[in-house]
């Protein structure tokens, strides 16, 4: 699946770095080895020495109209066989990501969070807001490709998009 993002900020203080979008971003839901994988591509980096406070990633991606959008997560989970159990009603959910991770070629930077918190909220019947927060580190990798992914075990992909589903049924 693929949706565009209209807004995505990565703060690293620090890294002395933020990504960011000018155009909009591509975020792309897949699947590689049992393992999910939100990508974004279409990132910049900004070196910003002032930049201070939690590291941290958020996005808004925009959505299909709901009808579309059932059909695009469907499809989806029948061909990865996910289960998209009823969710609840609730305004947000927290899942814990395999991982949370950027890879930044021309620094040759890979800053990484092994234990973060996703919150996702849908904003608007079209707006979908993902927040991932924790403590980012940084390696030295030589990487081809800049990109920030988030990677999810089936379970939390199915979380997250049942609670899509529910979302965007409840706003049709």
């Amino acid at each position: 699946m693929q949706f565009d993002c209209s807004r995505v900020l990565a703060d690293f203080p620090a890294a002395k770095l933020r990504l960011q979008n000018r155009e909009p971003a591509r975020l792309i839901w897949d699947e590689h080895g049992g393992t999910f994988v939100l990508r974004v591509e279409g990132l910049e980096v900004l070196e910003r020495p002032e930049l201070q406070g939690e590291a941290g990633i958020w996005l808004e991606a925009v959505l299909p109209p709901p009808s579309s959008l059932a059909g695009l997560i469907e499809g989806f989970a029948a061909r990865h066989d996910l289960r998209l159990d009823p969710a609840p009603a609730a305004a947000e959910l927290l899942e814990t990501p395999i991982l949370a991770a950027c890879h930044l070629p021309g620094q040759n930077l890979f800053i990484f969070c092994e234990a973060s918190q996703l919150t996702a909220r849908r904003r608007s019947p079209q707006r979908l807001e993902l927040r991932v927060s924790g403590a980012f580190q940084t390696r030295r990798l030589l990487s081809r490709q800049m990109d920030l992914v988030i990677h999810l075990t089936m379970a939390s992909s199915s979380r997250l998009l049942a609670s899509l589903l529910a979302w965007s049924r409840n706003e049709a």
